[in-house]
């Protein structure tokens, strides 16, 4: 039986601390995603979570910083790699995974696994995330764990790096679970964004050229031009288009669109509440895509790198079905008309896996060796945002 005296807890701490968490963050999109799995460990005091930043991503700029702005415990990674943590969990397996000296729970940073690789000329024949590249290091696998959220993953992993395979975990996907239980709370989302009675249109963009931002820059200009009073029309880009180009840079561009009273939703932890509260969802091939089409919401596309997406998976289905938005065409009578995905709940069942937050939790307490809490694991209600 594991030990229930205190194991982690140091001479000034108040809380009775016996396991240590490490959350590993590349980018601030893996920051937004290790926000929605701490919720499983809520009201615990037998875990503590610290987080440190991993070195050598392009999207890392003021990482640091967000991380002391959400008060989160930060170590440098030199104290991270050490023995003082029981499981680290990273929404990558990209960086130097290797150098930590405790299990690896990898999870996926999107919605599932649906893009292939980036590197530096294009994208590669393997699924990112799932690939020998990001997975193993000199003939080693580094995860302990690779979480996965459908079953269907499986497929690309046993492909793209057979080795890991026997540590796959299908545990589904802990974001999909909170947008889920935030549906019946969407006039709480509405009110605190403002909207009211209007319409509320969500620009959602993924990064790179073939992106949203990157093929239709201008389009949300054009939105809050052609729509009348009665339309809110908010804009959520992709954390890594935050970090490469930041705030100021971002709203010089936009600065005519915020004038005329476009919506720009923060680069961290506030998209959720946008979507939750969205009417109609305009984007692309980024996983905002996917759950909007999951939770029935009538999606557009304005643009789709069918280059970067995987082949047969749920995102190419969307890609397959979901409606293109003419940027030359009137713009309020395709608003009007959108309708959700064909066969969105399939999309869903192929995308997710159900009990996420359940399942994430047992995954995490077997490998810390504690028994899990006698309460229940709960999908925690995403936060509210309001642009004032």
């Amino acid at each position: 039986m594991p030990s229930t005296e205190p194991q982690r807890a140091e001479r000034w701490d108040t809380a009775p601390v016996e396991r240590r968490v490490l959350g590993v963050v590349r980018t601030l999109t893996a920051l937004d995603r290790l926000l929605d799995v701490l919720p499983v460990l809520a009201d615990d005091m037998r875990v503590e979570t610290r987080f440190a930043v991993a070195a050598g991503s392009e999207f890392a700029a003021n990482l640091t910083d967000q991380l002391h702005r959400t008060q989160a415990r930060v170590a440098d990674w030199e104290q991270a790699v050490g023995k003082d943590f029981d499981l680290a969990i990273s929404p990558s397996g990209n960086g130097p995974l290797h150098e930590l000296e405790m299990p690896v729970l990898t999870l996926p940073h999107g919605a599932g696994h649906h893009k292939l690789r980036a590197t530096e000329s294009g994208v590669a024949d393997e699924v990112s995330g799932l690939s020998a590249a990001q997975l193993m290091h000199e003939g080693r696998v580094v995860p302990a764990v690779v979480g996965l959220s459908h079953p269907s993953q499986l497929i690309a992993l046993r492909r793209d790096c057979p080795a890991a395979a026997p540590r796959a975990e299908v545990i589904g996907d802990p974001c999909f679970a909170r947008l889920q239980v935030s549906l019946p709370m969407r006039e709480h989302y509405r009110a605190a964004l403002g909207t009211g009675r209007r319409k509320l249109v969500v620009l959602a963009s993924t990064w790179g050229p073939h992106s949203l931002f990157g093929r239709q820059g201008g389009l949300a200009r054009d939105l809050v031009a052609a729509l009348p009073a009665d339309y809110q029309v908010a804009l959520v880009l992709h954390p890594n288009i935050w970090s490469r180009h930041e705030g100021l840079q971002i709203r010089t561009w936009l600065q005519t669109a915020l004038r005329d009273g476009l919506v720009l939703v923060p680069r961290l932890r506030k998209w959720q509440a946008a979507l939750v509260a969205a009417d109609v969802v305009i984007s692309d091939h980024g996983s905002l895509s996917c759950y909007a089409a999951a939770l029935g919401k009538p999606l557009l596309l304005a643009a789709f790198g069918t280059d970067e997406v995987v082949p047969g998976s749920p995102m190419a289905l969307l890609g397959e079905r979901a409606k293109r938005l003419d940027t030359t065409g009137d713009l309020r009578a395709q608003i009007d008309s959108a309708r959700p995905v064909p066969d969105h709940q399939q999309l869903a069942d192929l995308a997710f896996q159900d009990r996420a937050c359940e399942r994430l939790r047992g995954l995490i307490y077997r490998q810390l060796d504690l028994p899990e809490p006698p309460w229940s694991a709960r999908a925690a209600p995403v936060d509210l945002f309001s642009p004032g």
